[in-house]
């Protein structure tokens, strides 16, 4: 399919990014479908230059997908004598790579149904999230990179020895986890494959970190909250204005994870939660992912800072409820300077 494009339109697309984009799309895709045939590539030659590189292509061996005749016929064109003739055909895979990340940003793109306007639905392409962050992307696609950013970071900053990989599934309600073959004592190697997996769900963010239960002392030891759901508590529980949760929580041990599913949590608030917006965007304090292709859509303007809390944790009730109020007492006796 052939895309009619407007020459020197410059003035219809120039007050629109969105339009701007679906220019270089269609740009982009018409030299992919009808321009670079003129190469006289067969669509196996096509199909693999979209995929990698010319020169790649050129000198890759028993891997190759191209017959040899196939290979023999790009390589004529990546054996020149100056470096423009060499790489030419490189913009075949720069186009292709192009187009998949402008695909994957629109992908991202709320597409929802709003029946505000005289009771007729209304279709909106983008949605403005006025909090911040996301720019015309879904809730579950925020809270999902929220909640992958900050749980990564915390295993970095309170486990640093340990191997992990987070991951959220925004299809799933449960956590669920995978743990590395071994650990520190049987000749672990940090920069291996041996790693452990956690995957979490995209309220975590919301219902986990932001209430400042991400870190709890369990058994002793530095121990991550994965998951909490409220529970009813007794009147007297309520006055002290403790919370109190069913939590999953995640322990490390020699570099090899495990998790204890509904546990009980104790906590109390001692500072609430705080989501600040700022002028320009990169301004705040979302511990970013490693490389350009997660950043799609990415607009980080606000500076989260979760509640503070004093919290115990302990597969019986009364006894969290015990430690509890040791902490808090502590806590008070602390502040107070005695």
């Amino acid at each position: 399919m052939q895309y009619d494009i407007e020459k020197n339109n410059w003035a219809k697309i120039s007050h629109s990014k969105v339009l701007q984009e679906q220019y270089i799309l269609r740009s982009y895709l018409n030299f992919l479908n009808h321009g670079c045939k003129s190469f006289g590539f067969n669509q196996n030659q096509l199909v693999q230059l979209k995929k990698s590189s010319a020169t790649y292509l050129a000198t890759s061996g028993s891997a190759n997908p191209l017959t040899d005749d196939e290979k023999n016929f790009i390589e004529m064109f990546s054996r020149g004598t100056n470096h423009y003739h060499n790489h030419g055909l490189e913009s075949i895979s720069s186009c292709a790579e192009a187009v998949r990340q402008i695909r994957r940003k629109q992908k991202h793109k709320s597409s929802i149904y709003s029946n505000k306007v005289d009771g007729q639905k209304v279709f909106r392409k983008e949605r403005e999230y006025t909090h911040g962050f996301f720019n015309g992307q879904s809730v579950h696609k925020k809270f999902e990179t929220l909640s992958q950013c900050f749980a990564q970071k915390w295993w970095r900053d309170q486990q640093s020895r340990t191997n992990i990989i987070v991951k959220v599934d925004a299809l799933s309600q449960k956590i669920s986890y995978e743990k590395a073959e071994r650990g520190r004592a049987g000749n672990y190697n940090y920069n291996s494959d041996q790693r452990n997996t956690l995957t979490l769900t995209p309220s975590w963010f919301k219902n986990v970190f932001m209430k400042g239960l991400a870190t709890t002392i369990y058994k002793s030891k530095t121990a991550f909250i994965a998951k909490a759901n409220p529970i009813e508590v007794s009147e007297k529980i309520k006055s002290q204005n403790l919370n109190a949760y069913v939590v999953d929580v995640v322990t490390c041990y020699d570099g090899i994870i495990d998790v204890e599913h509904d546990i009980y949590c104790l906590a109390y608030e001692s500072k609430p939660s705080e989501q600040l917006k700022i002028e320009n965007d990169y301004g705040g304090n979302v511990p970013m992912p490693q490389g350009e292709a997660h950043k799609i859509g990415l607009t980080n303007n606000v500076i989260y800072t979760p509640a503070e809390t004093i919290n115990s944790v302990s597969s019986n009730f009364r006894r969290a409820e015990n430690v509890m109020s040791g902490r808090v007492q502590k806590n008070i006796l602390d502040a107070m300077g005695v």
